[in-house]
């Protein structure tokens, strides 16, 4: 009879999970972590079956994230010719969620147990990243102002038409920053 109950209770937590962390998770992409001034990355994972990475026990200094976006097909593509949602990269501070479109697809990355970083945030970045894998783009910095920073992130791969509502909701919050918008 517990072992009914406790497993009732985790499969509602499972969908409240999953309606509260909209997207179909991203597993297999490439996450490296690279301090400032290197192109040697000081750690590297990929993302597990539930599109989440966690980085442990990163040294004092400043570094970069950098993702390697896989390409997108089906139901997660349709519709993006139509798509009326002008963001291509924005960044909501407070929920610490970043939000790409790229030809691969539409993407949110969210950030959470950030510590001993500074300001307890990710620097929001978006730049392709030259010489490196095709797909590659820089999403962040942070600075880990102790011995032992932590952060974790998951990747979610979004329909075009969730994205478009997720940004047209938070597109006039003060804590929403647009780092480039298309004008096509």
């Amino acid at each position: 009879m517990k072992a009914l109950f406790v497993s009732l209770i985790l499969g509602v937590l499972t969908i409240i999970g999953w309606i509260f962390s909209p997207g179909e998770p991203v597993p297999g992409a490439e996450v490296y972590i690279e301090q400032e001034g290197s192109e040697k990355p000081v750690a590297f994972m990929q993302t597990g079956h539930n599109g989440k990475v966690t980085f442990s026990h990163i040294q004092g200094g400043l570094y970069r994230i950098k993702i390697t976006l896989p390409q997108q097909s089906g139901k997660l593509m349709r519709g993006r010719e139509n798509l009326d949602c002008r963001l291509q990269v924005g960044y909501h501070s407070s929920k610490k969620q970043f939000f790409i479109r790229e030809p691969e697809g539409f993407f949110t990355i969210h950030y959470s147990k950030v510590k001993q970083l500074s300001g307890k945030n990710i620097t929001p970045v978006y730049m392709p990243a030259y010489g490196g894998r095709k797909n590659q783009i820089v999403v962040g910095k942070f600075e880990v102002t102790g011995n032992s920073g932590n952060l974790s992130l998951e990747l979610r791969a979004q329909k075009p038409r969730r994205f478009a509502k997720m940004v047209e909701r938070l597109k006039d919050d003060v804590d929403m920053l647009i780092i480039r918008n298309s004008w096509q």
